[in-house]
């Protein structure tokens, strides 16, 4: 048992770390709006921008990631998501490009 809540607790700070180094942190207020916008790479060897699908995860603290909503890149690679949070607290948004070079925000809504 002992040995199982180890495991769980170095998972979770291993998991806090990791989105922590990655994350670009930003503080707002309840009720503001959060604009996120953002390009496409290249794919190796070309000049050509991914196009596609973009996908907007979020989870608040350290709890499971949701899907938020997606959108599609316009034919330059480039897209917008906004975002309103409802609530307080820590919110980690993911988003899932179709270059795959996932990028990461931490906003803390106070």
């Amino acid at each position: 048992m002992r040995r199982r809540l180890l495991f769980f607790v170095a998972l979770a700070v291993l998991t806090m770390s990791s989105t922590a180094v990655a994350a670009r942190g930003f503080s707002m207020k309840l009720g503001s709006t959060f604009t996120i916008t953002g390009r496409t790479g290249s794919a190796k060897g070309t000049h050509t921008r991914a196009v596609g699908k973009v996908v907007l995860s979020g989870r608040w603290g350290i709890g499971r990631w949701r899907l938020i909503t997606t959108t599609a890149t316009d034919s330059a690679g480039y897209y917008r998501f906004a975002v309103k949070p409802r609530r307080r607290g820590d919110l980690t948004l993911r988003i899932a490009p179709p270059d795959h070079h996932q990028r990461f925000y931490l906003l803390h809504v106070r």
